[in-house]
């Protein structure tokens, strides 16, 4: 799971003078962006799906409605 971290502060660009190169935005820096976007949504998981597979670790409480199947790792009981 990758959380999205922004890559180009785009409005300190607003505090500069007209006819610096920085002020532009490029279409590198809006592709880097998008990408980064895509890949924390492809990456997290979606709370609407039926099944989730692999190892989940629960902190706090944990509230189910319907049928739950667990088992420990070490085999051990609840």
């Amino acid at each position: 799971m990758a959380d999205y971290t922004k890559a180009t502060d785009f409005e300190s660009k607003d505090g500069l003078v007209s006819g610096n190169p920085l002020k532009v935005v490029k279409g590198t820096e809006l592709d880097d962006e998008f990408d980064a976007i895509a890949t924390a949504i492809a990456t997290k998981a979606d709370i609407h799906a039926e099944t989730h597979t692999g190892t989940h670790t629960f902190t706090g409480d944990v509230d189910v409605t319907g049928t739950l199947t667990a088992g420990l790792i070490d085999g051990g009981t609840f």
